[in-house]
């Protein structure tokens, strides 16, 4: 169950925006558009060094990079960081964040990554890029492991509308990109059009 709507901000298709959050209140993630992923990484509002971390949260979700239900920092902390609610699907994928020089690889130098989208989205929170590590939870990401251990993007199983809510066990400070991947830039991982997404704050 939530409280009373505090918040919501829109995050423009292939932007990021940034989120403080208090301990007990939840923040939804709405895809208005469809399917569109988003990187989501979150840390210690009042100590920015402790941050989500993928290999502890896997371990602590049955091994899974997929079916996620929580969220924890690394070490030393080892701190329970949000919990998963009211997810009808359950499909993300615990792991990395496209950056500029993915795309730089990829042939498109100047395209927008979600690295760069959450850096600006920190930014006014006094973090630097030492600060912010490339642990993400790639929210509704449809990930498929092949036999020999590649894997490959499908589009995600959500529809236009779908939501997962996300409880703060501490204070917090979350940031999520749109993902911009589209077209021939592995545009599966959003259905090939990137979109914007919704983000709905809750009070405890």
């Amino acid at each position: 169950m939530t409280g009373p709507l505090i918040a919501e901000t829109l995050i423009p298709r292939m932007e990021g925006r940034a989120f403080e959050m208090l301990a007990g209140q939840v923040l939804r993630l709405v895809a208005v558009e469809g399917k569109q992923v988003g990187d989501l990484t979150a840390s210690n509002l009042h100590d920015h060094d402790e941050q989500m971390n993928v290999i502890f949260s896997t371990t602590m979700n049955d091994r899974s990079v997929s079916h996620v239900r929580r969220v924890f920092s690394g070490a030393p902390y080892f701190n329970e960081m949000l919990t998963i609610e009211n997810d009808n699907h359950g499909v993300h994928w615990l792991g990395g964040r496209c950056n500029r020089f993915l795309y730089q690889a990829m042939g498109a130098p100047d395209h927008r990554n979600c690295h760069d989208n959450i850096l600006e989205a920190v930014a006014p929170h006094s973090l630097t890029e030492r600060q912010v590590q490339l642990d993400t939870l790639n929210v509704f990401m449809n990930v498929v492991y092949e036999p020999g251990g590649t894997f490959t993007f499908e589009p995600p199983v959500i529809e236009q509308g779908d939501y997962v809510d996300f409880r703060a066990s501490m204070d917090l400070l979350v940031a999520i990109s749109a993902c911009p991947n589209e077209g021939d830039l592995r545009g599966e991982i959003n259905d090939y059009v990137a979109k914007p997404l919704k983000v709905e704050i809750y009070d405890a």
